[in-house]
C-alpha cells in the first residue's frame, strides 16, 4: 500500500468513508420503503417488482436485464462449457494440433442447439465481411471504415422489425434478445483484433485455411462468445504455446473462483429484494421523492450493482478462459476505491481498456503527431476524442451514451490539464515554498479530485439508467444544498479520493491469487 500519510488520518478518511456508503445506502431503503409503504398500489404499478424467494415472502426488482441474460446464459451454456473443456483436455494432451477445430465445432453446437441456426448465420456475418476485405487487400484503413459501417448497421438493425422476424422475434426471450446483441457487439471487436494484428503480421494479406481456422476458433471461443470480456487476440494466440498439460493446478485456481463469484450472484439476487432502485426509476416521479442523501445511496447502489454484476460475468467467462490456458483480463477493481476517470478506465473493463489502448489511442496518436504540428497535449486528446466516439458507437448511439461519453471526455481532458499543471514551474515552487511536503499535496490533490469524483459518478448514472435519471442528479446538483448534507457530501468525496490515492498500487482480489498461482507453476 502506498500510503500518503499516517496511518492514524488513512484510517479515519477509510471510516468516514465506510460510513458514508453503509448511510447513504440506508437512507436510500429507507427513502424506498417509506415511498411504497405511502401508496400500496405503487407495488402493482411497478412491472419490474415480481415475487421473489419465498424464503422472504418479498418482491424482487427484477428490471437489469442484462443480469438476467447473464444467469440465463450461464444457464443454458455451463454444461457445454464444461464438455468443451473436458474434450479440450484430451486434445491438448493426445492431439493438440485439433484444439482449434474443436473450439470453432463446439461453439457451432451450442449456438444452433440452444440458440438456433439463425443466430450462427448472425454471428458469422461479422468475420466473413472482414475476411472479405482482407482478401481483396484492405488495409487497416479498411477495416476500420468497415468497423463504423457495421457499427451503424448494428445500432440500426436492432430497431427494425424485419431483423427480429429473421430470429423468430415473437419466440424469442428477451434474455434471448440481449444475448445476440450483446454477442454482436463482442464479434465485432474480435473481429477488428484479429483483423489488425493480421494485416500488422503478414506480408501477402491473403487468408488461407490455416488463418480462417485461426480467425474463427478466436472469434468463437465459448466461454466469451456472448458476454466477454475482450481477450485480444496476441494473448488468445499466446495461449497454444503454454505447454500446461496437468489439469489438477488450474482446478485448484478454478473451483475456488467458481465458488466465490457462485456466493456474489446469490448476494446480489439476494440484495434485490430489498433494494428496489432501478424498479423504481420506471416512474421518475418516485425517484424525485426521494431525499438527496437516499439520491446519492441510489447512485451508489446503481455503481455497486455494475460492479458486482460484472465481477461475476467476466470473473466466471475468464476463469473458463483460464482453465485452456488463456490469459483473461483481470476481474474489475471495485468502483468504490477509484477516483478519477482515468483509473476507472484503465482497471474496470481491463479487456476492453488495452483494445481500445492498442487498436485506437496508440495509433491515433501517433497518426496525428505525423500529419499535424501541435503541442504534445493536443495529439493527446485528439487520440483520446477518437477513442470516446468509438465507444460511444460501440455502446450504443443513443443520447444517455452520448452524455455518458462525452462528461468522461471532459474528466480525462480535466486530467489531462493538471497533469500538466503538476509538471509546470510555478506549480514546482508552490509545492516547495508552500506546501512543502508530501502529506500535503496529497490533502491538495484529494480536496481537487473531490468534484471531479462527483461529477465522475453522475456520468455513470446515464450509462446505469439513462437521461431522466442522470439529469435529476444534475437537477440536485445545482440546488442549493443544506449545510449538513454539504458537510457529509464533501467529507465523503474527499475521503474516498484520499483512500483511493493510498490504494492505487493494491490489485484486485483476483489479480494477487493469479500472481501467487503463477509463482508456484
Amino acid at each position: 500500500m502506498k500510503l500518503l500519510n499516517s496511518k492514524t488520518e488513512l484510517c479515519i478518511c477509510l471510516l468516514i468513508w465506510t460510513i458514508a456508503n453503509i448511510y447513504a445506502l440506508y437512507m436510500l431503503i429507507k427513502s424506498q420503503t417509506e415511498i411504497l409503504e405511502a401508496d400500496k398500489n405503487v407495488y402493482l404499478s411497478l412491472d419490474d417488482l415480481q415475487p421473489g424467494w419465498k424464503l422472504f415472502s418479498r418482491y424482487k426488482d427484477v428490471s437489469d436485464i442484462e443480469w438476467s441474460s447473464w444467469k440465463y446464459y450461464i444457464k443454458i451454456s455451463w454444461f457445454y462449457i464444461v464438455i468443451q473443456f473436458l474434450v479440450s483436455e484430451l486434445i491438448r494432451r493426445y492431439s493438440p494440433s485439433f484444439i482449434k477445430q474443436w473450439y470453432i465445432l463446439s461453439s457451432f453446437t451450442f449456438v444452433c442447439t440452444c440458440l438456433g441456426y439463425k443466430q450462427m448465420i448472425i454471428i458469422l456475418i461479422q468475420p466473413v465481411i472482414y475476411s472479405t476485405v482482407i482478401n481483396f487487400g484492405g488495409k487497416k484503413i479498411s477495416i476500420w471504415l468497415v468497423s463504423i459501417f457495421l457499427l451503424l448497421s448494428y445500432n440500426s438493425l436492432k430497431y427494425k422489425n424485419f431483423f427480429w422476424t429473421f430470429l423468430e422475434h415473437r419466440e424469442l426471450q428477451d434474455e434471448e434478445v440481449y444475448l445476440i446483441l450483446f454477442c454482436m457487439a463482442w464479434v465485432e471487436l474480435r473481429c477488428i483484433s484479429f483483423s489488425i494484428d493480421f494485416i500488422e503480421n503478414k506480408e501477402n494479406n491473403r487468408i488461407k485455411p490455416e488463418d480462417c481456422i485461426n480467425f474463427l476458433s478466436y472469434v468463437l471461443y465459448l466461454p466469451v462468445l456472448y458476454m466477454g470480456p475482450i481477450i485480444l487476440y496476441e494473448e488468445f494466440e499466446r495461449s497454444y504455446k503454454v505447454q500446461n498439460t496437468d489439469i489438477f493446478p488450474r482446478l485448484l485456481r478454478f473451483l475456488p473462483d467458481i465458488f466465490i463469484f457462485l456466493i456474489y450472484s446469490v448476494c446480489l439476487d439476494f440484495s434485490f429484494h430489498f433494494i428496489y432502485f432501478y424498479a423504481i426509476q420506471n416512474d421518475i416521479e418516485l425517484v424525485r421523492k426521494m431525499s438527496s442523501i437516499a439520491l446519492c445511496g441510489g447512485g451508489l447502489w446503481m455503481g455497486l450493482e455494475f460492479y458486482f454484476k460484472y465481477v461475476i460475468s467476466y470473473g466466471t467467462t475468464g476463469s473458463f478462459a483460464m482453465l485452456d490456458n488463456i490469459e483473461a483480463p483481470p476481474t474489475p477493481r471495485c468502483i468504490a476505491r477509484i477516483h478519477i476517470y482515468s483509473q476507472m478506465w484503465r482497471h474496470f473493463d481491463v479487456g476492453l481498456y488495452r483494445f481500445l489502448v492498442k487498436y485506437i489511442y496508440k495509433p491515433s496518436y501517433v497518426l496525428s503527431s505525423e500529419y499535424i504540428n501541435l503541442p504534445k497535449i493536443a495529439y493527446k486528446l485528439l487520440a483520446s476524442l477518437g477513442t470516446f466516439l468509438f465507444i460511444f458507437m460501440w455502446h450504443g448511439m443513443v443520447w444517455h451514451i452520448l452524455m455518458w461519453s462525452f462528461l468522461n471526455y471532459v474528466g480525462i481532458l480535466m486530467e489531462h490539464v493538471a497533469k500538466i499543471i503538476s509538471e509546470s514551474d510555478k506549480y514546482v515552487w508552490f509545492k516547495e515554498k508552500v506546501l512543502k511536503t508530501e502529506i500535503m499535496e496529497a490533502r491538495l490533490v484529494a480536496v481537487l479530485c473531490a468534484p471531479l469524483l462527483g461529477l465522475s459518478a453522475i456520468s455513470n448514472f446515464y450509462l446505469f439508467a439513462g437521461s431522466s435519471v442522470g439529469n435529476l442528479f444534475f437537477e440536485y446538483l445545482f440546488q442549493i444544498p443544506t449545510l449538513v448534507n454539504c458537510v457529509i457530501v464533501c467529507s465523503s468525496l474527499y475521503s474516498c479520493c484520499y483512500v483511493s490515492m493510498a490504494l492505487e498500487n493494491v490489485p484486485s482480489r483476483q489479480l494477487i491469487f493469479r500472481n501467487l498461482y503463477k509463482k508456484h507453476l
